[in-house]
């Protein structure tokens, strides 16, 4: 009997103490609670005073890009063929961004280069009732989440030829000998060009790297809707005798 009861007393003080320990830590839940509450009114107000698109990282591909010395930047096929740029500007722009020793100070040299006051690329997203202003016959199938994708991606372009008429004004050291003479050649023949300088801008032969806007029906469609909407100006050059259209990146008005 002595030992029931024990037990009984044993198992009661257990029950006291976890009790106990439960309502001493009531304060720090109700602290909690409350915190939580004011987290999510500041989340709230964030989120209502974001705008309707936000840029996103944008990866251009660089395959190929071989400096001076012959080290590839990345995996690939190697740039400087002949004919319009298939592995140029936005390869050589990043692997001569990498071999001017840091990316941020090519990214400021890049951004001053291109359009003077070291501004950024510009990327006017599409809005919705824009979008919805289109033809359908213009719209087919895309949707503004995929034409504001399209656009990051051309803007990864232009940041790359911005990159890489960076790297021949500072003489192109870096630059494997095909690359600078044909970096080279877009400086003499597009980058100064009227509709063309102080801007961002990119070739025809860039569209080939990108794995959303390429040279095919699809990419042609998405190229023509952002001509319509103003995001994009065209122009027509001559680089070493080869035709080239260049896509220049237009900015907010």
């Amino acid at each position: 009997m002595q030992a029931s009861v024990r037990a009984l007393e044993a198992q009661v003080t257990t029950l006291k103490d976890c009790i106990q320990r439960e309502l001493s830590a009531m304060p720090k839940v109700e602290a909690l609670i409350e915190a939580s509450k004011v987290q999510s009114q500041h989340l709230n107000a964030i989120a209502s005073n974001l705008p309707a698109r936000l840029p996103r990282a944008t990866y251009t591909s660089v395959a190929g890009a071989t400096l001076a010395g012959g080290r590839n930047e990345a995996d690939g096929p190697a740039a400087g063929t002949s004919g319009v740029l298939s592995a140029g500007t936005s390869q050589a722009g990043m692997g001569a961004a990498a071999g001017m020793g840091a990316g941020e100070e090519a990214g400021k040299r890049a951004r001053g280069g291109a359009g003077g006051g070291g501004k950024d690329v510009p990327r006017w997203y599409v809005t919705q009732d824009e979008f919805d202003a289109v033809s359908a016959y213009m719209r087919g199938r895309l949707v503004p989440e995929k034409v504001n994708a399209a656009l990051d991606e051309l803007a990864g372009h232009g940041l790359a030829t911005a990159r890489l008429m960076a790297a021949v004004r500072a003489g192109g050291a870096k630059l494997a000998p095909a690359e600078r003479k044909r970096a080279t050649e877009l400086m003499h023949s597009v980058a100064n060009k009227e509709g063309v300088k102080g801007h961002f801008w990119f070739t025809d032969g860039d569209l080939r790297e990108g794995p959303l806007v390429r040279p095919d029906k699809s990419g042609k469609g998405l190229l023509t809707l952002l001509r319509h909407l103003g995001r994009l100006a065209e122009h027509r050059c001559s680089v070493d005798g080869n035709a080239t259209t260049v896509y220049v990146l237009c900015e907010p008005r």
